[in-house]
């Protein structure tokens, strides 16, 4: 991934109601919510990239009706969260880069106060996780790009993977019953197997542990947005918290790096 590819409007697939059109039949509702759906998970992955002058240059880039968009994707609180997303780009106007980037490594990279990658989280073989993850995007055709540092259970991957799901899952003809229930039960294993069990608790620490706003104003967005497509397209919650990744149940420090 990189933001020098980024479009200055970051909504790729959302497709505003024509002005002349009463209403849309219930078929294309659900796939604009559905595309708005991606949009949303698109331009809030492109917030935890490590930052750069060009994440400013992103943020200053206004997202048109972004309040349309957060309703149309069917989150709840679009106002608000509207609102939040504003806040973030104004706090981007002005902060330093240089003590930005010193929380994301304080943060995401220099201990595992909030790792922002699954296997940081999750205690389980982390091996199986990144090749169950690999396993996913190679049967969906996904892949990284080349000149990509991060791996694949990284935050902006895994969201950007679950937006490219949906897109699929919009552009599904109603005919093909069986393609749209197999994206859907991939969108609803991978929330469930993967992003949903980190997810959570990523918002929770970032929330509790960064000492610059708009981090948690990110925190608050991420959060939100995951609720509301989660509820909107009834994938399946995880049934606990993760326990906290401090240390093992024996005391022991608990290793956050990822496998190889």
């Amino acid at each position: 991934m990189s933001l020098n590819n980024i479009s200055p409007e970051p909504v790729k697939w959302f497709v505003h109601k024509p002005k002349d059109q009463v209403e849309w039949s219930k078929e294309e509702s659900d796939q604009v919510t559905l595309l708005a759906q991606a949009d949303v998970l698109f331009l809030i992955s492109q917030l935890f990239v490590s930052p750069t002058a060009n994440l400013q240059i992103f943020l200053k880039k206004e997202v048109p009706d972004i309040k349309e968009l957060l309703s149309q994707a069917q989150i709840p609180k679009s106002e608000e969260l509207a609102e939040t997303y504003q806040h973030i780009r104004k706090q981007a106007e002005s902060l330093n880069v240089d003590l930005w980037v010193a929380e994301y490594n304080r943060l995401f990279e220099g201990s595992i106060i909030c790792p922002i990658n699954e296997s940081g989280f999750i205690r389980r073989d982390k091996g199986a996780i990144l090749a169950d993850i690999s396993g996913f995007y190679t049967a969906f055709g996904f892949k990284l790009s080349e000149h990509a540092y991060e791996k694949v259970d990284y935050l902006t991957v895994e969201l950007e993977f679950m937006a490219m799901l949906l897109v699929m899952l919009a552009q599904t003809p109603a005919a093909q019953e069986e393609a749209a229930r197999t994206t859907h039960n991939a969108l609803g294993s991978f929330s469930f197997d993967h992003l949903g069990e980190w997810l959570p608790t990523f918002c929770e620490r970032l929330t509790e542990n960064s000492t610059i706003i708009i981090y948690q104003d990110m925190s608050i967005l991420l959060r939100e947005a995951w609720n509301g497509i989660l509820t909107h397209n009834h994938f399946p919650l995880p049934e606990s918290a993760i326990q906290n990744p401090e240390e093992e149940e024996d005391g022991s420090p608990y290793e956050c790096d990822m496998a190889d």
